[in-house]
């Protein structure tokens, strides 16, 4: 089984499901795992996905289970397929661009979230690896 070597579990489940570094690896998928430490290592900054760990108020980005009232009812992210990132040191909207950039890189077709429910370019980097099209990156709306 995959380990993120650039995230811990605990920034990838909410506290209501971590239990310690070992358990609860499978909720995610193998894809996503490998996908995210490599637009790490592309982006070259700090991510922080769920920050609960440290008191902070980030809890439903990664994995959520399936009763989570957090996001769509079929969300990737209760297919342990998708996570919301932000960093202190890069916009959103520039992680986006580099990434498209650095497509080639990315073993995965991945999918990028632009635009939220209100036509506002969303300010988190959401990365899923559920595309069902035929392109590296696919771009859309909530």
């Amino acid at each position: 089984m995959y380990k993120c070597k650039n995230f811990k579990l605990y920034e990838l489940l909410p506290k209501e499901i971590y239990k310690d570094e070992e358990y609860g690896w499978e909720l995610l998928d193998e894809k996503l795992k490998i996908t995210i430490n490599i637009v790490r290592d592309i982006l070259g900054v700090p991510l922080i996905c769920n920050n609960w760990y440290w008191g902070g108020s980030r809890n439903w980005c990664g994995y959520r289970p399936i009763d989570c009232k957090i996001g769509a009812k079929m969300s990737a992210h209760k297919k342990g397929m998708a996570v919301d990132l932000i960093s202190t040191k890069m916009s959103a909207h520039d992680m986006r661009e580099k990434i498209k950039a650095n497509k080639d890189k990315l073993p995965y077709n991945i999918r990028l979230e632009k635009w939220d429910s209100n036509g506002n370019e969303t300010t988190w980097l959401h990365i899923g690896v559920d595309s069902k099209k035929d392109i590296k990156i696919d771009e859309f709306n909530a």
